[in-house]
């Protein structure tokens, strides 16, 4: 089978349209979301006259399996997640002013309106938005897949933080094994391309197509959105043990 894996839209309908028109050409059967379907940052995307976060839920809703909840989706709906990265918020957090959460971050967090617009949702989408989990764990041809937005135990990536080194990675691969899986897929790092971390090594690779083992491992995929990074998708297929970085183009 082959599996499609999207993430970071932020509101960006055209690119999402696109990605999922190629997704069905590609003969993908399923496809999973791993967050940030909404945040539109003024400083880091330029597509104000057309982005629609509403239409970009529905889309995401309609076609895919299912979907995992990221850190500006959870500012869009002011939610404080289960698993909070190790940082002690106050359970009043979003009652506190801009200046107040930003003395306490300590810069450690990402804070949003200063760069960030209020997306346009309805009651619904924003209903639905709270229903999404922290991660999601699936059995695809054998293979089991963990999906978050970011790694443990930042599964949403609320810090400003982003590991670099394999060792670094160890935590999050320890929660993939607890979760019954092998492999561990987010986004979050707007990736171009493909980002490969096992228990020794990362491996960055560009757009392509790779094999892969079914050994212990955690994959960044790119953003859908367009903006600072060249953007795509996933395709992962299980019967050839491939996976495709798709480079987006619009």
């Amino acid at each position: 089978m082959k599996l499609g894996i999207i993430g970071d839209i932020h509101e960006d309908i055209i690119a999402l349209k696109a990605a999922l028109s190629l997704l069905e050409q590609a003969g993908c059967t399923q496809i999973v979301c791993v967050g940030d379907i909404v945040g539109f940052k003024v400083n880091t995307y330029h597509y104000l006259d057309t982005r629609n976060a509403h239409e970009c839920i529905a889309l995401v809703r309609a076609n895919c399996i299912a979907t995992v909840i990221g850190n500006n989706d959870l500012y869009q709906i002011r939610k404080l997640p289960e698993h909070r990265g190790g940082f002690p918020f106050p359970e009043d957090w979003y009652e506190l002013d801009f200046y107040q959460r930003k003395a306490l971050s300590n810069n450690q967090l990402f804070l949003y309106e200063d760069v960030q617009l209020n997306a346009l949702l309805t009651k619904a989408d924003k209903a639905w938005l709270e229903t999404l989990p922290d991660s999601y764990a699936g059995n695809f041809d054998g293979l089991r897949i963990l999906f978050s937005h970011f790694v443990y135990p930042d599964l949403h990536g609320l810090r400003t933080y982003f590991p670099k080194m394999a060792d670094e990675f160890q935590e999050h691969l320890g929660f993939i094994e607890r979760n019954g899986c092998t492999l561990g897929i987010s986004g979050h790092f707007h990736h171009e391309g493909l980002s490969r971390v096992n228990e020794v090594e990362v491996r960055r690779q560009g757009f392509g197509v790779y094999p892969f083992s079914r050994s212990l491992q955690y994959w960044c995929g790119p953003c859908v959105a367009r903006g600072q990074f060249l953007n795509g998708f996933l395709i992962l297929d299980t019967e050839r043990s491939t996976v495709e970085a798709v480079r987006l183009g619009v």
